[in-house]
């Protein structure tokens, strides 16, 4: 931390800003929505700045919530607007998420002068996208992120096996690095959750319906989940749904039609209501090959589903307490995962009981770890993690 910042413990805290590239249908998207809702509730004055004002979140931004459009294309763009924001309104806190979101902030508020308590939220293993940084674009900010993060006030991982990651590849602090598990859990995801699915497959005389959810990306490993598929030869009646949009929409279908299964498999694009669908099918798989702390993965043992994932880095094993309550299976791995999808099928497994989940992924639990941070209340040293019973 700066030594001009150190004056800053145990500050009060009133203006509080969140900040990221829009709010389109993603894990950490929602997470911010959440928090900037619950932040105001509580009575802070919340301003939810964005690059853009884009993204299915929109509607669902709290109308106590100031919104902020910058309106620029690219994030070094938007870094004069974000700069003009923080002079003009000198928020106490700062928190991003997002590489080139927290690489912008933290440049801002070194522009600005403004001394603001800069946090950033890591939402992925920087060390799992490897691949990403062939493109350009992606190893600027990579380096950037690297040259950048060390010098935030705090750093949040969103678990265990992002914090240590951040720490390894960008030098971070660990006195400076926690651990929060992402806010997944609240009365409207068990509300949602009972609602009736608009499908036709969840019908009395349909098979088995076997879920995936997230963005149709290489990281979210849908295509190793239609291999899996394919193979579960004791279940002909079963079908296949994956929740959400993405690039790789057309070869996902295109591979569905070269293995035959595309009859048994729909991919309707981005649903209001997930919960609804983890709520009533068979099973639900995370096929991803990376990840932070997957929030579809709670929300799934939330609303009650049998889970197979791949213990991929990080938070499936975290997550699942090491497999106990629920299967892992390698990652890429089709003959494996086939076999767990089969198992829970073969066995009609029902989902762990939500009263045994951690409380880790309240609202109300996660924002008092975030506002002990945002007022610097907490020992430097002190993570948040599972109790080492449940590992």
């Amino acid at each position: 931390m700066d030594e001009s910042k150190t004056h800053m413990k145990g500050h009060s805290v009133n203006h509080i800003c969140l900040y990221l590239p829009s709010l389109r249908g993603g894990g950490a998207e929602r997470v911010m929505v959440r928090l900037a809702n619950e932040f105001a509730d509580r009575g802070y004055t919340v301003d939810l700045v964005l690059v853009q004002m884009k993204g299915e979140y929109v509607d669902d931004v709290s109308d106590d919530v100031n919104v902020f459009d910058l309106d620029a294309r690219r994030f070094l763009a938007a870094v004069p607007p974000l700069v003009q924001y923080m002079s003009s309104s000198r928020p106490d806190v700062l928190m991003s998420t997002l590489d080139t979101a927290n690489v912008a902030a933290i440049v801002a508020e070194k522009l600005s002068s403004v001394d603001s308590r800069i946090i950033i939220r890591i939402s992925n293993t920087m060390s799992a996208k490897k691949k990403e940084l062939s493109h350009p674009k992606h190893l600027v900010v990579h380096l950037a992120a690297k040259l950048t993060y060390p010098h935030s006030d705090h750093v949040i991982g969103v678990s265990e096996g992002v914090t240590q990651d951040v720490i390894t590849q960008c030098g971070v602090d660990p006195g400076q690095a926690t651990t929060i598990y992402n806010p997944v859990v609240d009365g409207s995801l068990l509300t949602a959750r009972e609602e009736t699915v608009d499908h036709p497959w969840f019908g009395t005389e349909t098979g088995p319906v076997i879920l995936g959810v997230g963005e149709l990306s290489e990281q979210k490993g849908f295509d190793t989940l239609v291999r899996a598929f394919n193979q579960i030869d004791g279940h002909p009646e079963s079908r296949l749904i994956i929740l959400g949009q993405g690039d790789e929409r057309d070869s996902l279908l295109q591979l569905a039609e070269e293995l035959g299964v595309e009859q048994r498999i729909d991919l309707p694009g981005f649903v209001a209501n997930p919960y609804a669908y983890m709520g009533k099918c068979d099973v639900f798989v995370l096929s991803s090959r990376w990840e932070g702390c997957p929030n579809v993965l709670i929300e799934a043992l939330a609303c009650g589903a049998p889970v197979v994932a791949t213990d991929c880095p990080s938070g499936p094993r975290e997550i699942l307490k090491n497999g106990n309550v629920g299967s892992l299976v390698p990652v890429d791995d089709v003959d494996s995962m086939a076999r767990e999808i089969a198992n829970c099928l073969d066995e009609d497994s029902v989902g762990v009981c939500f009263e045994e989940l951690p409380q880790s992924f309240g609202i109300t639990e996660i924002a008092d770890k975030y506002i002990k941070i945002m007022t610097d209340s907490i020992e430097p040293s002190l993570n948040t993690h599972f109790d080492s019973d449940r590992h």
